[in-house]
């Protein structure tokens, strides 16, 4: 039973608990066959922790009622620490529970810009560690947490935040255990590159979803002033929060903010911007022009924008409203039943989805242009609104007659196939972006117009959440650190 936040060593108690309940060897079996063959290779172990960490963000719950606050806070904190203990695995050392602790109170202090308490653990030194120091570790760490990210949310009239800023907290806490893998201790200076580049990301993101809402024409003298303060949930230094509310009060264009990110964080803002679309039902040309132009700056091929809809898919949590959409016969739906095969199969689905839909990108395009108004209908649901019950109807006949035109969409007829609607249907309607259904056909993967393909960039992003497996579209090589 967790403590309550309210008492200081509410972070020790919860680490405490998943340690003592963590089992490495099911926690082995329970990782893709692609991360297992990584750790046991003991290669490069940044693919895996890029498809970790992807896998950390996407909705495994059908959320048919809201957690508690503390509840949804709580729940994020475990997924840290069960990253982290993941990340562990990979190194292929033995489960020492003390070392454990100690580690992750590092990382995790380190992940969220307390370096000198990370430094002060000392994880590397078979007990160098002091239980003080870990302890000031934890609860500097719990504070930092609470101060960022409790509630678990964005206020109304905020900028929808929350999730990039807690996408941007597990890359880094990625980046944080991969270094020290490489290195064998906690090196300040990578550690400072880190928070650097941690802080860049931030402040793009919150640019980035200010010109959105700009161009939605979701502003105003009290929005304005609720972004401004939300800002200081991202944990920026004094001249970082300057330049950040700046740039929030009177945001660049996409082409202005696409040049000047990192080609690394190209792909997560769009991803970013497409979920904030889906979250506050951002509907209309203006928003979607903006994304469009976004991504056509950005240089990201149609496989890369594919995939960030996907994942951006994948971390929303309104399923429910695809399921209905798609039942014809008015019978009540069993969510609980839903929910159970949703946690179960929601990583496999995601992939499924993921890797069909970007190896087919032209035969889609073909197929939604000649089916007319798959496309309209879907783009309605997404907007929240009602669909009548000849339209479900439509929907659902004309979704199973696509996977029957593109092979590759037959897992739709497969068992457990319904749980792939929601995501194709939130796919397409943006896929390739809306203005692609006005330009002529183009071959498989074939880039948008004008579009170029990504070049590396100079930090390693260690686990973008729209990275794929090693050899799929859109994925990236490796970068030195």
């Amino acid at each position: 039973m967790a403590k309550a936040l309210s008492d200081k060593s509410w972070l020790e108690h919860l680490l405490a608990e998943e340690l003592e309940q963590h089992d490495p060897d099911a926690a082995r079996a329970r990782l893709p066959a692609d991360v297992r063959a990584a750790a046991e290779a003991r290669g490069d172990l940044l693919p895996a922790a890029r498809l970790l960490v992807a896998r950390s963000l996407r909705r495994r719950r059908l959320c048919a009622e809201a957690p508690a606050p503390d509840d949804a806070f709580l729940d994020e904190v475990r997924t840290h620490v069960g990253l982290a203990l993941d990340l562990a695995l990979l190194r292929g050392e033995p489960f020492l529970r003390t070392r454990q602790r100690a580690e992750i109170a590092a990382f995790l202090a380190a992940a969220l810009g307390l370096d000198a308490l990370a430094l002060e653990v000392e994880p590397e030194q078979p007990g160098g560690s002091t239980d003080r120091a870990v302890e000031r570790a934890l609860r500097g760490a719990a504070e930092a947490l609470q101060a960022r990210a409790y509630p678990a949310g964005d206020p109304v009239s905020g900028l929808p935040l929350h999730p990039g800023a807690t996408a941007i907290l597990r890359r880094r806490l990625a980046r944080v255990v991969l270094g020290f893998h490489r290195a064998g201790r906690l090196d300040p200076v990578a550690l400072a590159r880190h928070g650097a580049y941690a802080a860049r990301e931030s402040v793009l993101l919150a640019e980035a979803l200010s010109g959105l809402l700009l161009a939605a024409g979701s502003d105003g003298e009290r929005a304005r002033g609720v972004r401004v303060r939300q800002l200081a949930r991202l944990g920026l230094s004094r001249a970082e929060l300057r330049d950040a509310r700046r740039l929030v009060a009177s945001p660049r264009g996409p082409e202005a903010i696409a040049a000047d990110a990192p080609e690394r964080v190209r792909p997560f803002l769009l991803e970013q911007l497409l979920l904030a679309q889906l979250r506050v039902r951002l509907d209309g040309d203006a928003p979607r022009g903006w994304t469009e132009r976004f991504a056509a700056a950005a240089g990201l091929d149609a496989a890369a924008v594919a995939t960030a809809q996907v994942e951006a898919a994948a971390q929303h949590c309104d399923h429910e409203v695809w399921f209905e959409a798609f039942d014809e016969g008015g019978v009540p739906v069993d969510w609980q039943v839903l929910a159970d095969e949703w946690e179960s199969v929601a990583d496999h689905v995601v992939e499924r989805v993921s890797t069909a839909v970007t190896d087919n990108l032209g035969s889609l395009a073909t197929e939604i242009r000649e089916t007319g108004e798959l496309g309209g209908l879907l783009a309605k649901a997404a907007a929240g609104k009602t669909l009548s019950a000849a339209e479900k109807r439509k929907v659902k006949a004309q979704l199973i007659d696509l996977a029957k035109a593109v092979p590759a969409l037959a897992i739709f007829a497969a068992p457990g196939g319904m749980l792939l609607l929601p995501l194709l249907a939130k796919l397409l309607p943006f896929n390739l972006m809306p203005s692609a259904w006005d330009r002529p056909p183009r071959g498989d993967g074939a880039p948008a117009a004008g579009a170029k393909p990504a070049a590396p960039g100079k930090e390693v992003a260690a686990a973008p959440a729209t990275a794929k497996a090693p050899g799929k579209a859109g994925g990236r090589k490796r970068e030195p650190a």
